[in-house]
């Protein structure tokens, strides 16, 4: 296969057992974590467990617990608190879940821009028995198209998300029991290779309830009596489910790499069939399927099974279950090697229980974590192998330790295998990046810019706070520069906004201290309204000194900005303006020249204007944006010109009645559209929307200020527009600090 068929990870987040992060989970799996948890007698009676049931000998008091499914910042998507109540934690997390792994991706804007495909799975009502009490309390119907299905039904997993996040490609609910997620992962790497979509959204959330509950271990030859997963080893009997969520972000390989994106790791194939009716039972697993899915993958990825140095295992820890996937390994590997001992096998059940329909996704996301860090992590509860597995003569061993991960090839290949009650088999090739295009990701060519702005924003200002905190706090914290580039185009523009002028000098804790003291100076903080439209202050006066025009020149973000003046000056406009005897005439075509071109370099960046208002000598840059034609007006230049060449920067004081008329009518109609952006303080004029000039020479240091003003006053910037393609590495940052409010529909009672 092809590198360009290769589907870059770009992006990830999850919510495991002890695990509200994908950092949080890496470092547990380092650690060689349990994250498995035993209930006293007081919490099951809480939970509603009889004295009786838990009294059974069979009944094993063991869970995984995962933090905050009552919680959800359902202000933050729009949702009224009565529909929040009612709605599914299963839905609920996986709005936050995949909001994060496109903050993580930096494709929360693109996102929207882009054909994205959402497919997701989740557990369905079955696993919650919020649906049930919410009979109780909905005065309204539970049936098909009702409010309660549609807040619950796992048929609207996929579409909510489009719907809340507009994304506007595919959006399919998928399920085949424990395979569901990896299934999700190939559907939409069909759908980026087939050109379908160009950002692929594979999301799972299955979250068992009520949460403090154990199991009755002879209800099942799965479940687990020791409530202890314990894959490929000796004393292995059987498994525990749990629950989690987790999203990746897909992108085609060459598009990701164009574009600068961090990648974790590449999925250089997947296969998915069923094993049909070549079993002894439908909730069995057979040897044929599985290796027919297993050839396939090995031979869609253009490698032998002897490259492959790690095979992520489905590995249930069931007597039944793990003897049949080591077989079909087997049987797959054969047709390439008979070498033994090469490749590590493990499995991330024994750390965090089988998550079902979510359980592919953990493991995509140990393996793609595993690739990153290139080290191999422990696979935990392992006594000695199981006889049945005859591993010594097979090609694999165990992965036990937390080690550097060094293959005999040059690549890290692995796999990854799952499956899913039902038959339908899912195995797919990860690998990391060639070691030509790895350099070629990290390389950046674009010089550190002395002045930037980092604007940091929420939806509220406790948010906002808790925010500024945990990107400082981050370890190791960024160059403040490069922060900014990854803020700005990664992270959405909410209302509440804080945006500071940093410097390359700066170091974290003073770019922390500012926007606190900020926020403290602004604490009747305002929300204010996406795209606002602007209106620009035509208002020249000192033109800017030659190294402050070559500084704004020699800025790779304003190339634009060095464009549009030496078209102004080369215009027929100003040449005519240039060759009027009138004092001062080539100054002001100079300063007309600076003007516009910065209108047009905010305008690059997105900056939207409604309208130009022109004071002064101002009034004639403001004609020439609005293209009247040159013989109408330059004599009356002229005239001011003499009029006015011993007091210039008195002349926005005062005006023509014949242009006055139209300045004044067309700010009595759009002054409320704001911001205004003045060059200067306009004369009588102290609104909160007036962008004020230091002084009278406009510096670069002027130019970060007054986007930094804009941009907290509510105006949208196109940061993909303002910096240089790859203009920094791109960085896994702190998430969004979703509100966690509790939403409980127990909490009626």
């Amino acid at each position: 296969m092809m590198a360009t068929d290769d589907i870059a990870i770009v992006g990830l987040a999850c919510r495991f057992p002890e695990a509200s992060s994908p950092t949080q989970f890496w470092q547990n799996l380092a650690q060689g974590r349990e994250s498995i948890a035993r209930l006293s007698d007081a919490q099951l009676r809480n939970a509603g467990v009889s004295d009786s049931e838990f009294g059974q000998p069979s009944y094993v008091n063991a869970y995984t617990p995962l933090a905050d499914v009552d919680k959800f910042d359902a202000r933050f998507f729009g949702i009224p608190a009565a529909e929040a109540k009612l709605m599914d934690p299963q839905q609920r997390t996986l709005l936050e879940i995949i909001y994060h792994a496109l903050e993580d991706a930096g494709a929360l804007q693109t996102a929207q821009q882009s054909e994205t495909g959402v497919y997701a799975t989740g557990g369905g009502i079955t696993r919650s028995y919020l649906y049930q009490e919410a009979a109780k309390h909905f005065k309204g119907n539970s049936d098909t198209g009702s409010l309660l299905q549609l807040l619950n039904d796992k048929d609207f997993l996929a579409t909510r998300v489009s719907y809340k996040l507009n994304l506007q490609g595919p959006s399919l609910s998928v399920q085949t029991a424990c395979s569901s997620s990896m299934v999700a992962v190939h559907l939409a790497r069909s759908a980026l290779l087939s050109g379908e979509i160009d950002i692929g959204i594979a999301a799972a959330s299955c979250i068992r309830l009520p949460q403090e509950r154990g199991y009755n271990a002879a209800e099942s030859m799965i479940y687990s009596p020791t409530g202890r997963c314990r894959t490929f080893s000796d004393d292995a009997d059987g498994t525990i489910f749990g629950s989690g969520s987790g999203a990746v972000v897909l992108k085609r390989y060459q598009d990701a790499l164009a574009d600068g994106d961090h990648i974790y790791a590449l999925i250089k194939s997947t296969a998915v069939n069923n094993d049909g009716a070549g079993k002894f039972g439908f909730t069995a697993s057979s040897v044929p399927g599985q290796a027919k899915a297993m050839v396939k993958a090995i031979a869609l990825a253009g490698i032998s099974a002897d490259q492959l140095s790690y095979i992520e295992c489905h590995g249930t820890a069931t007597k039944i279950g793990d003897p049949l996937e080591i077989r079909s390994l087997e049987k797959a590997f054969s047709l390439d090697t008979d070498k033994k001992q090469f490749c590590h096998i493990g499995s991330v059940k024994p750390n965090i229980g089988h998550l079902e329909q979510a359980a592919g996704l953990a493991s995509l996301i140990k393996l793609a974590l595993m690739i990153k860090h290139r080290r191999l992590v422990p696979t935990i509860n392992f006594r000695a192998p199981n006889p049945k597995l005859k591993l010594p003569q097979s090609p694999f061993k165990m992965a036990l330790d937390y080690e550097m991960w060094e293959p005999e090839q040059q690549r890290r290949y692995a796999g990854l295998n799952c499956l899913g009650v039902g038959g339908t088999n899912v195995f797919a090739i990860l690998s990391d990046l060639p070691t030509t295009d790895a350099a070629i990701s990290n390389d950046s060519d674009v010089t550190e810019p002395a002045q930037d702005v980092l604007c940091l924003s929420a939806k509220t200002k406790t948010q906002l706070v808790e925010y500024i905190e945990s990107i400082a706090k981050d370890d190791p914290p960024l160059p403040l520069c490069a922060l900014a580039y990854n803020i700005n185009i990664s992270r959405a523009h909410l209302p509440i906004r804080n945006t500071v002028v940093i410097n390359r000098d700066m170091s974290i804790a003073q770019w922390r201290e500012q926007a606190l003291a900020k926020i403290n100076a602004n604490s009747e903080q305002r929300s204010t309204t996406f795209d606002k439209p602007s209106q620009y202050i035509c208002n020249p006066s000192e033109f800017a000194h030659p190294s402050q025009l070559a500084a704004l020149t020699a800025d790779m973000r304003c190339q634009h900005f060095t464009i549009a003046y030496q078209r102004w000056v080369d215009s027929e406009a100003l040449t005519k303006i240039n060759a009027s005897t009138a004092p001062f005439a080539q100054q002001f075509a100079q300063l007309f020249a600076f003007e516009l071109a910065l209108y047009e370099q905010l305008k690059h960046w997105g900056v939207k204007m409604a309208s130009f208002l022109g004071e002064g000598i101002g009034r004639y840059a403001q004609l020439l944006l609005e293209g009247v034609p040159l013989q109408h007006w330059l004599s009356t230049l002229e005239k001011e010109l003499h009029i006015h060449h011993s007091n210039l920067n008195h002349t926005q004081a005062r005006c023509f009645s014949q242009m006055g008329e139209v300045a004044i009518e067309q700010a009595v109609h759009l002054a409320s559209e704001g911001p205004i952006i003045y060059r200067n303080r306009p004369v009588n004029n102290t609104t909160e929307y007036v962008y004020v000039c230091d002084s009278e020479q406009f510096t670069p240091t002027d130019l970060w200020s007054l986007l930094a003003t804009i941009v907290d006053k509510g105006a949208q910037v196109n940061w993909q527009n303002y910096y240089p393609l790859k203009a920094f590495e791109k960085h896994t940052l702190p998430n969004y600090p979703f509100e966690k409010k509790r939403y409980w529909l127990v909490d009626e009672d």
